[in-house]
């Protein structure tokens, strides 16, 4: 009560009504537990209004809180602080206090992107976007405008790098260090001591930083004479990790706005809700008229719905990653009965063990005690002195190289199972040199190696440059969109697998990374060219010409386009954007939102009976104010994506539809109509077009089908002959997407309730709980959900309380190969009265069931018929 009373002193001392003494537990955001978050540590979102004491007067009067320190305040992304906080002090009672909005845990954010298995030759990428000709044709390289990078910091004595900060001429003019090389995440309380500059001691900052601003001659940057500021938020690698937290990269980003910087690079992420603090305030930082471009993400191996922070907030440039072009890296020269080849290798799997031969040495294909190439169960011969040849596939890197160390092998080369090159990950207990090769060619390879005595070199200057087997494709790890809201995700794609850049000097200087970290410099250079040479433009417009310009990727597997959740609206082509006389808005067509029925109005249509249908609308604006524009507007489909197998079960990597390019019925496929598929657009002037859309009837709404495909428009202007194209993506559900059901499929056998070992309980009505013996409720979400809560009801159907761990908000989906395949809450003789568990109760001696509920998609937290319900079956608590 002293705490509360406290509270209330304070907001009196600000001249506003008096709180209620309560907690405010509807205010807070509760993320689900296996989502890290700081102890004790909150951002607190303020109202705004002109009536509202300013940010300081609240800084102050927290700060006179018992066991409540404001450490950051924020005025310009939105109005707020960030505190930390005692133990006696939740985050309800500081959301009591009159005149905030909105009580965030502090999350900890760490970085993932990957070394890349090879490096690349940097200049053939430019070719591919179009920034080669904005550079060379156009004499374009961003002067005049301002880009900010949030990040893990920037080796600013880098050659290529201009090896300077803030003096005059230097390309780093703004910046500061947020965070310091003494944050360790896993400490209970992360020390935070920034340095007089940001100096990166990890990396990624600085490869980042090479993408954008590389001034040769090693690594070209795509807008070289840009004026740049480096914010450091993220720390040095302590346990593998390199980690930040909302409050720290909220503090770098606010610092960006405030130096005026016309773009802000973000190549972190985490999460999936653009309601989140980072972006809320990017979302808001749009708003100002600051181009924000951030990652998609790289989760693509979990498939849908796995577009993360900021990229989802409202109006950000999300990035996708395509892989690169060409490839040069170290190589191996193989000599066989029947050939002399050389192979790329991949990087070693230990840098303490390179993949060096200097001169010949025995190469084998052995076959193992299984009979098989796979090299998990052992060799009867002997590999002593010879380099050993392994097929990748069902033993781990590790398990493949220690059985062969074990036979006396000196190296081991692992072969691909699926295309392209993989980075073999091995552990200490490895002292052989370990590398992979592709799966392109290396069957030809195994079996001349097999024809007889063969021999491989790798010295360890000898490289060779190749075109890249996966060049031009998506990233297989780029993250998939949709975002919870169903919004297409990524807007759309650059060069992020494989990148050569920069690097700290002390760490070698230059590295090869792959990640959409890498995709979004590259973007938001383009953005820079794009700004320099149309300097009116706004953020509206900017997006709308990067994705109408951009090129999208063709599905060589099964005939049709990729899907827009994947690579948004294609590879970017700044040149294009530049020279563009013609806009598309809105960027891109999502479609939550249908109507089952007859299309009224389509002549071509009515013959399809009753289908699933949406109407959306585009504005073509001509904007050469002399010549009139033509324009022909057709379709193109992309792949229809599902996260369910043909059987129900879900899959790491989305179904595709067609399976392949062979003759498919038209009805499985999305329709696209408009009225009149001609038109003429006089100089300087806009028209609207209204487009329907029809979701493929074929494809079973059971199967819960993504389908998309591209608005194509052709452009001719009057007295000329070549033409132009543009483009915008559509995506959507083919069902109803606000009545979706977020839980798995029953056939799942989930929900469930299980004993403490999450052992199903096979007979609900025997289980017995008590303060010794715990159950749990365990649960999988398929589809993000707002609000999931599970409560305790009793034999009346009277809820008594919330279960422990038992009530979150903005739930990703799980992923059942990830990190959090599952969701759950205990079963035991406590409950909470409120959502925030700070007020327990024992519960009585009785009979009870679970009640589990999670909110569908666009649903209304207030109406219990936007709820997906589960009951389970009666037990006791003793």
């Amino acid at each position: 009560m002293i705490l509360v009373s406290r509270v209330v002193f304070a907001v009196v001392c600000l001249g506003v009504a008096s709180a209620q003494l309560k907690v405010a537990d509807d205010k807070v955001v509760k993320y689900p537990s296996y989502v890290p978050v700081k102890r004790g540590a909150f951002i607190i979102e303020l109202e705004s209004g002109n009536t509202s004491p300013s940010t300081a007067a609240y800084a102050a009067s927290f700060n006179s809180i018992n066991n409540v320190r404001v450490s950051s305040q924020f005025n310009s992304l939105f109005r707020g602080l960030a505190v930390s906080t005692g133990n006696n002090i939740s985050a309800a009672q500081l959301a009591s206090v009159q005149g905030v909005k909105r009580v965030w845990p502090v999350r900890y954010h760490t970085l993932p992107y990957r070394m890349s298995a090879t490096n690349i030759t940097y200049p053939y990428l430019h070719t591919q976007t179009g920034v080669s000709r904005a550079l060379q044709e156009l004499q374009l390289n961003g002067t005049g405008i301002k880009v900010g990078i949030v990040d893990t910091g920037v080796d600013y004595t880098h050659p290529e790098l201009g090896n300077c900060w803030k003096t005059a001429g230097c390309p780093w003019q703004y910046g500061a260090d947020f965070i310091g090389d003494k944050f360790d995440w896993s400490a209970p309380n992360p020390i935070v001591s920034p340095n007089p500059t940001p100096m990166d001691c990890d990396g990624h900052g600085t490869h980042v930083s090479g993408i954008l601003s590389g001034q040769g001659p090693t690594v070209y940057g795509v807008a070289p004479g840009a004026t740049y500021g480096m914010y450091r938020v993220f720390s040095c690698p302590f346990n593998g990790s390199v980690a930040s937290t909302d409050d720290i990269i909220l503090r770098g980003i606010e610092a960006a706005y405030q130096d005026g910087h016309d773009i802000i690079s973000l190549s972190l992420g985490g999460g999936s809700w653009p309601e989140d603090p980072i972006s809320a305030a990017c979302s808001e930082l749009v708003k100002k008229g600051v181009v924000v471009v951030a990652a998609n993400g790289n989760e693509g191996s979990n498939g849908l719905y796995t577009a993360g922070t900021p990229a989802v907030g409202h109006g950000v440039i999300a990035v996708g990653s395509i892989d690169n072009w060409n490839i040069t890296g170290a190589v191996a020269e193989f000599t066989t009965p029947q050939s002399n080849l050389t192979v790329l290798l991949s990087s070693p799997g230990s840098d303490k063990y390179p993949f060096i031969f200097e001169t010949d040495v025995p190469v084998v294909a052995p076959t193992d005690k299984n009979g098989t190439a796979l090299g998990c169960t052992g060799y009867d011969a002997s590999l002593v002195g010879k380099v050993a040849v392994i097929q990748r596939g069902v033993c781990s890197f590790t398990q493949k190289a220690t059985v062969a160390q074990s036979a006396g092998a000196i190296g081991v080369i692992i072969y691909n199972n699926v295309p392209g090159i993989v980075n073999p990950s091995i552990g200490v207990s490895v002292t052989i040199p370990v590398v992979a090769i592709a799966q392109e060619g290396a069957q030809t390879l195994v079996a001349d190696i097999s024809k007889g005595p063969s021999t491989v070199k790798a010295p360890s200057k000898l490289t060779g440059t190749f075109p890249a087997f996966t060049g031009g494709k998506m990233s297989p790890f780029s993250s998939f969109g949709p975002s919870p809201e169903l919004a297409i995700e990524p807007l759309l794609s650059a060069p992020g697998g494989n990148i050569w850049s920069t690097y700290p000097q002390k760490l070698g200087s230059y590295a090869s990374l792959s990640g959409t970290s890498m995709a979004t410099p590259y973007v938001s250079g383009t953005v820079a060219l794009l700004k320099q040479a149309r300097p009116q433009l706004g953020v509206k417009e900017i997006r709308s010409l990067l994705a109408n310009s951009a090129k999208p990727l063709q599905d060589v597997a099964t005939g049709q386009m990729i899907h827009p959740y994947w690579s948004g609206a294609g590879l970017v082509n700044v040149y294009d954007a530049i020279k563009s006389r013609a806009m598309i808005s809105p960027p891109e067509l999502s479609i939550n939102k249908t109507t089952w029925g007859p299309v009224p109005g389509f002549n071509q249509l009515q013959s399809l009976g009753s289908v699933r249908w949406a109407q959306r609308n585009v504005t073509i604006a001509n904007t050469d104010s002399s010549k009139g524009m033509d324009v022909w507007l057709d379709s193109s489909v992309a792949d229809s994506l599902s996260m369910y197998l043909a059987n129900g079960e879900i899959s790491d990597v989305p179904r595709t539809w067609p399976a392949s390019p062979a003759s498919v019925s038209s009805d499985t496929l999305p329709l696209v109509a408009v009225a009149d598929s001609h038109l003429h657009v006089a100089a300087g002037q806009s028209k609207n077009i209204t487009v329907l859309v029809v979701a493929p009837p074929g494809l079973k709404e059971s199967e819960k089908w993504f389908y998309g495909g591209y608005l194509n428009f052709t452009l001719k202007w009057d007295q000329e002959l070549v033409t132009s194209s543009l483009i915008v993506p559509y995506a959507g559900y083919n069902g109803d997407f606000r009545a979706a059901d977020v839980l798995s499929t029953p056939d799942s056998g989930l929900p469930a309730l299980t004993d403490s070992n999450q052992v199903a309980i096979a007979d609900v009505s025997k289980l017995v709980v008590s303060a010794n013996n715990t159950a749990l409720i365990l649960y999988r979400l398929d589809v993000p959900s707002r609000i999931v809560s599970a409560t305790l009801v009793d034999t009346s159907n009277n809820t008594i309380g919330y279960l422990p761990y038992g009530y979150y908000e903005y739930n990703p989906r799980n992923l059942p190969y990830g990190d959090n395949p599952l969701s759950g809450a205990t079963i035991s003789n406590v409950v909470f009265t409120d959502k925030e568990a700070a007020h327990p109760i024992k519960v009585t001696a009785g009979k009870y069931h679970v009640h589990l509920a999670a909110l569908r998609p666009l649903g209304d937290a207030n109406n219990s018929k936007d709820y997906q319900t589960w009951d389970s079956d009666q037990f006791s608590i003793a």
